[in-house]
C-alpha cells in the first residue's frame, strides 16, 4: 500500500518556536519509540501576536521541536490509528495560553524512500546510519501492508517527514479538513516534479 507525505498547504515553520532550554530534547521524538510517561515538558511560544489567529486555525504546526497537531486532527487520528502518542503542551503568546494543540509522537520509524528513483547525496559515511540530503525524494510503493501495525510513521531517511497510509489519507479527506496536502514525492530542484493533492 502506498504512503504519502503529509504537510500543510501553508508553511507554518516560523509561527511557533520550541523553547529548548526548558523542554525535552526534541531528538527524543525522532527516535521512533514509545514514551512511558504520560506528561512531558513541552513548551512553545508564538513569536508574533499577529500570528495568533492563523496559529489557532492550523491543523499542523512545524517548529524546531516536535510537530504540534490540533485537537480536531488528534481526535481523528486517535480513532483511526494505532500506536500513536499525543502529549499536552504549553503554548503561549506572551501571557495568553493557546489551548487545543498536542505534540505528536510516532513510535515507528521505517525506510520509506525509493532510493533508486530519488536524487540525493550522502552527508556522512556511516553505512549503518546514513544521512541524506535529498534533491528529489520519491517514496516506495509498498510502505504499508494489510498486516502493518502502523498507519502513520516517521521516515527513516528524513526523520522530520511524516508518512501516512492510503487509508488514513482517505479518512482525512472524508473528514472535510482544510489546509492539508499529500504527496508521494518532494522535489527541491527547479524541475518542480512534486504533485500535491490538497484539501
Amino acid at each position: 500500500m502506498k504512503g504519502y507525505i503529509i504537510s500543510t498547504t501553508k508553511n507554518t515553520n516560523d509561527w511557533v518556536e520550541y523553547i529548548n532550554d526548558i523542554s525535552i530534547d526534541y531528538n527524543e521524538f525522532l527516535q521512533g519509540k514509545l514514551f512511558s510517561e504520560t506528561e512531558l515538558p513541552l513548551y512553545y511560544n508564538v513569536q508574533k501576536k499577529t500570528d495568533i489567529d492563523k496559529v489557532k486555525k492550523a491543523l499542523i504546526l512545524e517548529s524546531s521541536g516536535p510537530e504540534l497537531i490540533s485537537k480536531r486532527l488528534k481526535e481523528i487520528l486517535e480513532l483511526t490509528t494505532k500506536n500513536v502518542q499525543f502529549f499536552e503542551v504549553d503554548l503561549y503568546c506572551g501571557e495568553e495560553k493557546i489551548e487545543g494543540f498536542y505534540a505528536l509522537n510516532l513510535p515507528y520509524k521505517i525506510n520509506c524512500v525509493d532510493l533508486e528513483n530519488s536524487e540525493y547525496r550522502l552527508t556522512n559515511f556511516d553505512p549503518k546510519n546514513p544521512n541524506y540530503m535529498f534533491y528529489y525524494m520519491k517514496l516506495k510503493e509498498d510502505i504499508f501492508n494489510e498486516d502493518s501495525k502502523y498507519d502513520i510513521v516517521r521516515c527513516k531517511e528524513m526523520h522530520r517527514t511524516i508518512i501516512i497510509s492510503e487509508r488514513i489519507k482517505k479518512i482525512l479527506i472524508e473528514s472535510n479538513l482544510k489546509g492539508l496536502q499529500f504527496s508521494d514525492s518532494i522535489d527541491l530542484t527547479p524541475q518542480d516534479r512534486t504533485v500535491y493533492e490538497k484539501i
